[in-house]
């Protein structure tokens, strides 16, 4: 897993450029500024689950097989989706995966659907985990995340790292069991991703095929 989050970024001239991913085994992804003491080492190797980091910021997000649909997006400057403004940037990702995931919805569910705009909002959970926050472009089924974005940008390419959370349900693992934290903390911890985080109620495979379907439709 760490090597292939730290894989050179494509020489980008004028074309867009996707890459989604298959999470074969459990990893703790921890953001950019947070330091590696944010997870508790022991508990993740217990659990079988390796730590990593990306470039881009933000909270911890905990990918399992089955659990998530990972995709990372390139463009640069010169394409239309281009946008200078950050909390802007990430609009065209966020309706790219709204249209994804309504397919897979009721139209009263898929209504319930929205995303966020503005700037980036995270008390001290959402600084520590991605899915407690709320940040531009992520989408949101009623106020429970169902994706998470993040990004990272340059004169030359802006790179959207995104994961879905789908399979319904809450896991049995979370971010806050990997986490070093005092017990309390640690269970206050579940009850605020219990009510903030959510999932699609469709398999990864599902999902995948749906979001393709959306790129091709860009």
């Amino acid at each position: 897993m760490p090597a292939l989050l730290e894989a050179p970024e494509p020489a980008l001239q004028v074309v867009r450029l996707a890459r989604i991913h298959t999470v074969t085994d459990p990893g703790l992804v921890l953001g950019s500024i947070q330091k590696s003491e944010t997870a508790d080492a022991g508990l993740a190797a217990s659990a079988g689950v390796e730590v990593a980091r990306r470039r881009s910021g933000g909270g911890s997000v905990l990918l399992l097989p089955e659990k998530q649909v990972w995709a990372d997006f390139f463009i640069t400057p010169s394409d239309p989706l281009w946008h200078d403004d950050v909390a802007l940037a990430a609009g065209w990702v966020g309706r790219l995966w709204r249209d994804a995931l309504s397919r897979h919805l009721p139209e009263r569910e898929s209504r319930r659907l929205s995303l966020h705009t503005g700037r980036a909002e995270a008390d001290r959970w959402g600084r520590l985990v991605c899915f407690a926050g709320r940040g531009p472009g992520e989408v949101l089924a009623g106020d429970r995340k169902v994706v998470g974005v993040s990004q990272r940008r340059s004169r030359h390419r802006a790179r959207f790292q995104t994961t879905a959370r789908v399979g319904g349900g809450l896991c049995e693992l979370d971010e806050t069991d990997l986490l070093d934290l005092p017990p309390a903390d640690r269970e206050a911890g579940r009850a605020v991703l219990a009510e903030r985080c959510g999932a699609v109620a469709a398999t990864a495979q599902a999902v995948t095929e749906s979001l393709l379907q959306a790129l091709a439709e860009l």
